[in-house]
């Protein structure tokens, strides 16, 4: 039996890189990737704290931002050839329940998520089902490529909102999603953007991007900032941490929209409903991709912005405890793993 070096969720806090046997088409529309960069993910953080963040079936391969080379294909899979190079949707849906008929596959009732309920891409190869693959160009560099699922999940929740030219903007979070959304904004031609982080390196990491104004909500007073800047609040709020929504409300202006983007189970906080009520406020969730997979692989291929800058760390399989613990501490912004 052929093996691999994979990065094996065992238990709590428990991630043991080691040989697997390499994993096996089992269905006609599958295919199997060759993987050639993969992220690390806030999630993979998440699952592998003590305790968890976020759940992970034990005995699991972890990683699901990734960019490979199609090395074999079912007898179905008629829209990829072999050596095709793809980056992966890792949420595969059925197609056939309630919301995926609804065409929000992104809710889908029976989905199943790579690198969480199956193998992932911490490892040489995965399959996974042809209809989540998309190919993508060989002048991408490898490391930007495997950004293509967060990228997709930025764009799904800037569809919620109509942000022009000249607007203004919150974003709460200045790790990889939060600043992806700042460089879309500015490209959509948002001027005034203030960016809230309170972890050291990140903050200098965002101000050395020039995206906007970079502010510690913890030492410094935001709501005046945003008042001198605005006078009435921001057109829209970002938060990318999963606990901020009270001060989102807080900062946007009557009739903006609030996104909220970050997902943290444990966050718990009391909102005064009539600030919404009354300043007739937007509030929208936004999760995962939607329809959004083709778009960021444009929006990779033609440069929109550029994600190279995001990048602050490239390690080989066997040295990913150490990119999980730069991210864990913020240290790090994206790092990315070469199996």
């Amino acid at each position: 039996m052929k093996t691999m070096k994979a990065a094996v969720f065992e238990g709590e806090g428990r991630l043991t890189v080691k040989e697997v046997p390499i994993p096996e088409i089992t269905r006609e529309n599958q295919i199997l990737i060759e993987v050639e960069a993969c992220s690390i993910c806030g999630t993979d953080v998440h699952i592998t704290a003590v305790p968890p963040g976020y759940p992970a079936t034990p005995n699991t391969i972890l990683g699901h931002e990734f960019v490979g080379y199609v090395r074999e294909k079912g007898a179905a899979v008629d829209q990829l050839q072999v050596g095709d190079r793809v980056v992966v949707n890792p949420n595969n849906y059925c197609g056939k329940c309630f919301y995926c008929r609804k065409n929000l596959p992104n809710q889908c009732e029976h989905v199943e998520a790579l690198g969480i309920d199956y193998d992932g891409a911490f490892a040489k190869y995965c399959v996974v089902s042809d209809k989540v693959a998309y190919a993508i160009k060989e002048d991408v560099e490898a490391a930007e490529a495997a950004c293509a699922e967060p990228l997709s999940c930025v764009l799904n929740g800037l569809e919620k909102v109509h942000v022009r030219p000249g607007d203004s903007a919150v974003v709460i979070g200045a790790g990889p999603i939060g600043l992806m959304i700042a460089m879309l904004l500015g490209r959509m031609g948002v001027k005034k953007l203030l960016i809230l982080e309170t972890a050291e390196l990140r903050a200098k990491f965002a101000e050395r991007l020039s995206l906007g104004t970079v502010m510690n909500p913890g030492k410094e007073n935001v709501k005046e900032a945003v008042m001198a800047a605005t006078g009435v609040g921001v057109d829209v709020v970002f938060d990318v941490t999963g606990s901020q929504v009270a001060t989102s409300v807080e900062l946007v202006r009557k009739g903006g929209t609030v996104v909220l983007f970050g997902v943290n189970k444990k966050a718990r906080k009391e909102i005064a409903q009539c600030e919404i009520t009354t300043k007739e406020i937007e509030v929208k969730g936004t999760w995962l991709a939607n329809a959004t997979f083709p778009k960021a692989v444009e929006v990779i291929e033609n440069r929109e912005i550029d994600l190279s800058k995001l990048i602050t760390g490239i390690y080989p399989l066997e040295e990913i405890h150490k990119g999980l613990e730069l991210l864990r501490r913020g240290e790090a912004v994206k790092v990315i793993i070469r199996p």
